[in-house]
């Protein structure tokens, strides 16, 4: 007996059909409430209402698709939904950084860089051809992340520690894009994560490859309109600061030119 809807799980009993449907709903559920915090004014009651919903259910369609990947024996499945509780987890505890760090903020790039070092073993003593090169990829971007946050963390204990004496210095921990950049990162990450779910699950097998070009190319897009961004900002500054009379005109110099 299957699903109709879940073709690329016929092959999977149907209990098994029925829990890949039930995160299929978990996940449909976290993309609808994340619309909430992403349509409305960032720290609005209505932003904190969407991330109040939207945590909860990320969260129980991550571990639900942990089982699944448990259950399937699957490492590769089980890393990704690793990061995307690193994900997850980071970019809510990003918007409570502000204040010294807990120990779930120390647990979360813990964790990750354990996870890290099991990768790394399991994929130095077992072969699964393409995949193991999935699976040291993850390794090396999770010790990175891990180390980072890690001097992160630190740097932040520190701040809150002596922020009497450098709190007028302006130190980056202090200022609001140090924690969220990492917020939207974070979350944003998560989504489109709960997104892939979805759009993996209805597209047939032979055209998942769409999937990952197309993010590729969104996010070339974005991080190009972005630069444009950047240039013209710049630009604009270093028009404004140019003063506005010359003592004397300016001469080219075409000894210069010619060189370059």
């Amino acid at each position: 007996m299957s699903v109709p809807i879940f073709s690329a799980y016929s092959g999977l009993p149907f209990w098994g059909q029925m829990l890949h449907g039930v995160h299929f709903v978990l996940c449909s559920f976290a993309l609808l409430a994340a619309c909430i915090p992403l349509l409305t004014e960032k720290g609005s009651v209505e932003h904190k209402f969407g991330g109040i919903v939207y945590l909860p259910i990320s969260m129980l369609a991550m571990a639900l698709s942990t089982y699944l990947a448990w259950q399937e024996s699957s490492l590769v499945l089980f890393s990704f939904n690793a990061f995307c509780f690193y994900l997850l987890l980071s970019g809510w505890r990003a918007a409570h950084s502000q204040t010294a760090p807990q120990l779930i903020d120390w647990f979360i790039p813990a964790a990750l860089f354990t996870l890290a070092v099991i990768v790394s073993i399991d994929s130095c003593l077992h072969d699964r051809g393409p995949r193991t090169m999935y699976l040291m990829f993850f390794a090396v971007n999770a010790f990175y992340l891990s180390w980072r946050d890690y001097q992160y963390l630190k740097g932040r204990t520190r701040f809150e520690k002596y922020k009497i004496f450098v709190g007028s210095l302006g130190h980056d921990y202090a200022k609001p894009g140090a924690w969220l950049a990492r917020h939207i990162a974070g979350m944003v990450g998560s989504v489109i994560a709960n997104l892939s779910v979805i759009v993996l699950t209805l597209l047939p097998l032979s055209l998942h490859w769409l999937w990952p070009v197309t993010l590729l190319l969104a996010g070339a897009y974005i991080a190009a309109k972005e630069h444009e961004k950047k240039l013209r900002a710049r630009r604009a500054i270093a028009t404004v600061l140019q003063p506005r009379f010359r003592a004397t005109p300016a001469k080219p110099v075409d000894d210069v030119r010619r060189a370059a």
